[in-house]
């Protein structure tokens, strides 16, 4: 394993220092070899948004549990059908999902904005029932929500099965259909915003809670972007992230890894020192005067 351990130290380096030294522990590349012995997800797809083009890609089109980035969908359905304005009465139904890090209470109202930040910043289980339950009147009808829209998306082999992404039967999703996914929710400012958010304070009749993303290579990978991370026992770690660096976007799905930090790492260094440059727009000639 003599190409795993630089990485893994990077990594250690990397969360443990401050970010102006953190930043300087990520830019070294390694070559498509040494990327492919590194990575230890069993999917993944790097592609970039200026060309359209796939960077780097390992079985795109095998499904994997999504854990939660489920959530993505949940929010873009939520975004889609009722918006990020309002507020709704908790029901003894949407509480109790763990983890949860905003325990929501039966009986409270909780504003819409609140409770999609929980699920993108702390990807709050919890706030995801309830959400579904307000989009569609129960998680089983937004299910069926959830399933259509992949559809339509184009995601051809993925399956739904609940709206947090707790291992459920029959719940999987390629990384090709999720980069359709993330895509889509990219195009929504106030989502791409949320998820870049480092911390969110939340008032709730449980308390005051202060939410931490989820994403530690936020403000310390440098040119970090929107992200939604997962991870469950059965699943292993998933992601879907991007990065950007002089206007070019570059957009990772992970899916089965053991660590998804390195590999994530890993995979945006090679990415960007890969990079095909952009063709010059045309030149325009002077018409007549």
């Amino acid at each position: 394993m003599p190409l795993l351990l630089p990485l893994f130290l990077l990594l250690a380096i990397l969360l443990a220092a401050p970010v102006s030294e953190a930043r300087s522990q990520t830019s070294a590349s390694p070559t498509l070899s040494e990327l492919k012995d590194r990575v230890l997800a069993k999917s993944a797809l790097l592609f970039d948004a200026s060309t359209g083009k796939e960077i780097f890609a390992r079985n795109p089109d095998t499904p994997f549990p999504p854990a939660s980035t489920t959530k993505l969908m949940t929010a873009l359905l939520l975004y889609e059908k009722k918006g990020l304005a309002g507020s709704m009465k908790i029901t003894a139904a949407d509480t109790g999902v763990e983890p949860s890090h905003v325990p929501l209470i039966a009986g409270e109202t909780v504003s819409i904005s609140d409770l999609v930040h929980a699920l993108l910043i702390s990807s709050d289980n919890d706030a995801a029932m309830a959400l579904a339950r307000y989009v569609a009147g129960s998680s089983t009808a937004f299910v069926d929500l959830m399933n259509q829209r992949a559809i339509d998306l184009g995601c051809t082999r993925t399956h739904f099965a609940n709206p947090n992404g707790l291992p459920a039967p029959n719940e999987y999703v390629t990384a090709h259909d999720l980069l359709k996914i993330f895509q889509k929710v990219l195009t929504i400012p106030e989502l791409r915003q949320i998820m870049r958010l480092k911390t969110y304070t939340i008032e709730t009749e449980s308390g005051t809670h202060v939410m931490k993303n989820h994403n530690r290579l936020l403000g310390l990978y440098p040119g970090m972007g929107p992200a939604k991370t997962g991870w469950t026992l059965s699943s292993r770690h998933t992601y879907a992230a991007s990065a950007s660096r002089d206007g070019r976007e570059l957009q990772l799905i992970i899916l089965n890894s053991k660590d998804k930090w390195p590999d994530a790492i890993a995979i945006f260094n090679y990415g960007f020192a890969n990079l095909v440059p952009l063709a010059p727009p045309p030149s325009l000639k002077p018409g007549p005067e």
